[in-house]
């Protein structure tokens, strides 16, 4: 009985008598996993969890408030949320284990000075609160993030990036230092690790408490304003409890106002939502779901019937020598696992080429293909799921193992003589 490695050993004899095919089938096997894997590690670094937003699938956001009038329902203004709305109805909300209020400009950096000048940046900031130290999960290089006690006070306090913490001070242990924010001094408190781009609603150079920044303003009776809110659901509750819970605060909320009353649509949205489009309109996930299925079971059936076809040919074509070694005592057993161990080694040597592929693809269509709404982006290794290449990796090789042993296993079925005449 025949080793697997002589198995192996007689296989890579056969693909390199065969050349053309075998280069087809494993080029033709790597550009579909290819083409799928950077299809599929876009889609996960936009919706997966990773630090320091981990916990995507329990974060609700509400990013915008409809005013409108009292008595006609005529739409007066879209905007973000003000302060007072927030206080009212979202950070006493019972069903979400923490809810924060952002403001972000992501059109307009700001300068960051070193105390003597010296050094300059541009840098993003996010205005916030304390919850949203909660909510999302940052690491820590040194120092802490700005207590209670600094946020309710107003005091300068800032948590800064890595990046920002060398760009100016030359070093990441400068916690009690201090930096000017638009000419106005900071007390660094913390610094971070750099954060992902991808992870859009966490990013940012710098974090300042909100009660500290410029953007306290609201109008339309408090329902207007700059602010955002993120939500992490508690335990034990579901987005329809954190809706309701918000809708009726919200009643409660417009029952005191004069002229205008607040609507917040469809919200709040999942994170997913977010990513899919709703930003405007209730999104159907599972439209959207089916619809890249679709597209993906197109970017993979083309390639992969034109593999099967080279694959049937090349198998056919064999036919005789099947039938040559059954006349020599071989057995319909060894027979079909000779094909099965050939496709998988072409499968093999295709699947680690594509996944490679995948990669060098990102790297040199980075251009276009990296870009999100806050600029351009690497991936990190936190955001890639092995699991999406084994599952295109299978089936691939399912679609060429089919390709391969319907054929042989024809051929083992017929008489000696019909098969080396076929």
């Amino acid at each position: 009985m025949p080793s697997i490695n002589s198995y192996i050993k007689q296989s890579w004899r056969l693909l390199r008598q065969n050349r053309l095919a075998a280069l087809l089938s494993i080029l033709g096997t790597a550009l579909a996993i290819c083409m799928i894997m950077v299809f599929v590690i876009l889609f996960i670094a936009n919706t997966a969890a990773f630090k320091p937003e981990s916990h995507r699938a329990d974060t609700y956001y509400v990013t915008y408030v409809k005013t409108e009038g009292k008595a006609d329902g005529r739409r007066i203004a879209m905007t973000g949320l003000g302060l007072p709305f927030i206080k009212e109805c979202f950070y006493p909300l019972q069903s979400a284990e923490a809810v924060t209020a952002v403001v972000r400009d992501i059109w307009q950096k700001q300068i960051l000075l070193s105390m003597d000048g010296r050094n300059t940046v541009t840098a993003s900031i996010l205005e916030t609160d304390t919850a949203f130290w909660h909510v999302y999960n940052f690491d820590f290089v040194t120092g802490n993030p700005f207590s209670k006690a600094t946020f309710e006070s107003g005091l300068h306090e800032a948590v800064i990036s890595e990046k920002v913490a060398r760009s100016i001070f030359g070093t990441e242990q400068v916690v009690g230092k201090e930096l000017k924010i638009n000419f106005q001094v900071y007390r660094v408190c913390g610094v971070v690790k750099d954060v992902s781009r991808f992870a859009d609603k966490a990013w940012a150079d710098v974090w300042i408490p909100y009660t500290a920044g410029t953007h306290l303003f609201y109008n339309m009776e408090g329902i207007g304003g700059s602010f955002e809110c993120y939500m992490l659901l508690k335990k034990g509750h579901n987005r329809e409890d954190l809706r309701q819970e918000l809708l009726k605060r919200i009643d409660n909320f417009n029952a005191g106002l004069s002229d205008v009353q607040a609507n917040i649509l469809h919200q709040p949205f999942s994170h997913l939502e977010k990513w899919m489009g709703g930003e405007n309109s209730e999104v159907s996930v599972g439209k959207v779901f089916l619809r890249f299925g679709v597209i993906a079971f197109i970017i993979l059936l083309v390639p992969a019937l034109n593999i099967s076809g080279i694959i049937l040919a090349w198998t056919r074509k064999r036919i005789p020598e099947f039938a040559l070694r059954q006349a020599y005592g071989a057995t319909r057993q060894r027979i079909m696992s000779q094909v099965l161990l050939e496709n998988l080694l072409v499968t093999l040597i295709g699947g680690l080429l594509g996944f490679i592929l995948s990669y060098v693809a990102l790297a040199c269509m980075s251009d276009w293909l990296m870009i999100t709404s806050l600029g351009q982006e690497q991936l990190s290794l936190q955001m890639v799921n092995g699991w999406v290449f084994i599952a295109v990796f299978i089936l691939c090789l399912l679609l060429n193992l089919l390709s391969a042993v319907f054929p042989a296993w024809k051929a083992t079925r017929q008489q000696i003589s019909e098969a080396l005449n076929s």
